[in-house]
């Protein structure tokens, strides 16, 4: 079995987690401009928190698809 699609999204995975703050920066403006206040308030006052979450939760899926990998590689 091909290894380059879990490969793939492992490394995607560690690229995106230094880029996190910047995107839901992105994501704040998006509800801003659409409007949404309470949306918007929720994120911007638990900011740390989302980018913490995200952050381990893109690792998580970095190390799960790292595992699949091996374990496609191995047999």
């Amino acid at each position: 079995m091909n290894t380059w699609f879990p490969s793939a999204i492992a490394i995607l995975s560690i690229v995106l987690i230094p880029l996190i703050p910047k995107l839901l920066r992105i994501r704040l403006r998006f509800f801003k401009w659409l409007h949404w206040d309470s949306a918007a308030n929720l994120l911007e006052d638990h900011f740390q928190g989302w980018v913490l979450f995200v952050r381990i939760a893109l690792f998580a899926v970095a190390v799960v698809a790292v595992l699949v990998a091996v374990r496609a590689r191995i047999g």
